[in-house]
């Protein structure tokens, strides 16, 4: 996976609202020749400006495939824009959280929860997590990061979950601030998971890890860090799709199957992201904490 590009700084709902309705009609808008009128447009510097493209491709929304000064809205980012384009829904930032945790060009953002204890949820120390991130993270040759640059995209998520920032009222981060200089500890937090944002992390995971396959083991399912994405346990996400593959609602999208000292997925036709986003966006219940 490659680094995601911005700029050390978190985003605003508006920016990336105002970068959906401008991308849309504008592909350039990102361009040099485009500088100037892009900063009138998001009232924003240079740097900013690469703040706010760096995470809408990190995320998903927008990408630039068909000309490298072009961007445009993917399909996910066209239907954010098309059905909330102010993002004021909890169903839009948790596609947006699901997306960034899949993308190809968004670390550290995974391992942000990577890192973390997903059964007892411990509080771990921020210079922890840095130093477990740091090592765990490679360039394309093999080489480390250096601390600086790890510290400055690992505060720039974090900040994502803090105060009135997008992602902070989704309850999928705890961060407190410790006694006597020590700084600041992180956990993982306890949202609430109503079945839609389940089905369509899974249609994620399958499109991420598993496109070309039609079953998968729980127990690889959840080695690729579903439990921590979710911020809940293995059992727990064993529990909630056993339950959901007796309703019969869920039953073109998957199926949980047991036999013995095996416990298996099978990926039906509707599980797919395409689908499933819009599932989440337009059927999903509001979980805002």
């Amino acid at each position: 996976m490659a680094l995601i590009s911005n700029e050390g700084e978190p985003v605003t709902r508006w920016w990336i609202s105002k970068g959906l309705e401008v991308v849309k009609t504008e592909r350039d808008i990102f361009s040099k020749s485009k500088m100037r009128a892009a900063r009138l447009k998001f009232i924003a510097g240079a740097n900013r400006l690469g703040t706010i493209k760096g995470w809408m491709s990190s995320s998903q929304l927008i990408d630039n495939k068909n000309s490298p000064r072009e961007y445009e809205l993917t399909n996910f980012g066209l239907a954010i824009f098309s059905n909330d384009p102010k993002l004021v829904k909890s169903t839009t930032w948790w596609s947006l959280h699901l997306s960034l945790c899949f993308s190809q060009n968004s670390e550290p953002y995974p391992y942000f929860f990577l890192g973390l204890e997903s059964i007892t949820k411990d509080w771990v120390l921020w210079s922890d997590l840095l130093d477990k991130t740091k090592n765990n993270l490679f360039g394309e040759e093999g080489n480390e990061y250096k601390d600086s640059t790890i510290e400055s995209l690992l505060s720039s998520i974090r900040r994502m979950f803090e105060n009135d920032n997008p992602l902070a009222e989704l309850g999928l981060i705890e961060i407190r601030n410790e006694r006597q200089g020590s700084g600041k500890s992180i956990r993982l937090g306890s949202p609430r998971l109503t079945d839609e944002i389940l089905i369509h992390a899974l249609a994620m995971c399958r499109f991420a890890h598993f496109k070309s396959r039609e079953s998968v083991d729980f127990s690889v399912l959840a080695q690729t860090g579903l439990p921590n994405f979710l911020c809940c346990s293995k059992d727990q996400l064993r529990q909630h799709y056993q339950r959901m593959s007796q309703m019969h609602q869920w039953q073109s999208y998957f199926s949980f199957d047991r036999a013995v000292d095996l416990e298996s997925i099978t990926f039906k036709d509707a599980c797919t992201p395409d689908k499933t986003v819009l599932l989440l966006l337009q059927k999903g219940q509001d979980t805002w904490m």
